[in-house]
C-alpha cells in the first residue's frame, strides 16, 4: 500500500504498479484499498503496510490508524512487526553513508494480543506497541 500521491508520478506509479503495490486514499477510509489489502492476504502474499499511516517528521512513533486492525481482524493473518529508524538521518545527505536499522520481530496474531470487545484502537495500540519495543527508547513517541 502506498499513498495515492505517488501513483500519479508516472515513473514512480509505474514502478509500483509493477511490484504489486496500490494506491491508498490518506486521512479517510478507503474501502477499496483495505478490500484489496484482504484479497492480497487471501492470496497468501505479504502485505507491507505503514501502521501510523504516514511518514513520522519528528521520528518518533505517532498514533498508529485503525485500518491496520480491520485488516488484521478480518484476514487472521500473522502480523511481523517491523521497525526503521535513522531515516531522518539518511535524507540529509547525499554524500555521507547514513545508516537506516530496521528491527523485525517474532510473528503473531490479533488472537495473541490482550485486547477485548470491538475496540479498534485499542488493537492498533497493541500492534503499535509491539513495533515500539524494536525501536530506541527515544523514538517510541506515544508507545513509551
Amino acid at each position: 500500500m502506498g499513498k495515492r500521491e505517488l501513483f500519479e508520478t508516472p515513473i514512480i506509479g509505474f514502478l509500483l504498479r509493477a511490484i504489486g503495490a496500490f494506491p491508498v486514499r490518506r486521512g479517510e477510509g478507503d474501502r477499496r484499498a483495505l478490500q484489496m489489502a484482504l484479497a492480497v492476504l487471501a492470496a497468501g502474499q505479504p502485505l507491507g503496510l505503514f501502521v501510523e499511516g504516514h511518514r513520522s517528521e519528528s521520528g518518533q512513533l505517532i498514533r498508529g490508524r485503525p485500518g491496520v486492525a480491520y485488516v488484521a481482524q478480518r484476514s487472521g493473518a500473522p502480523i511481523v512487526p517491523l521497525a526503521v529508524s535513522g531515516t531522518r538521518g539518511a535524507r540529509l545527505g547525499a554524500f555521507w553513508r547514513r545508516d537506516i536499522v530496521i528491527r523485525v520481530g517474532k510473528a503473531f496474531r490479533v488472537a495473541d494480543l490482550d485486547v477485548t470487545g470491538d475496540d479498534q484502537q485499542a488493537l492498533v495500540d497493541a500492534i503499535m506497541r509491539r513495533i515500539a519495543v524494536l525501536m530506541p527508547p527515544e523514538q517510541r513517541g506515544v508507545y513509551r
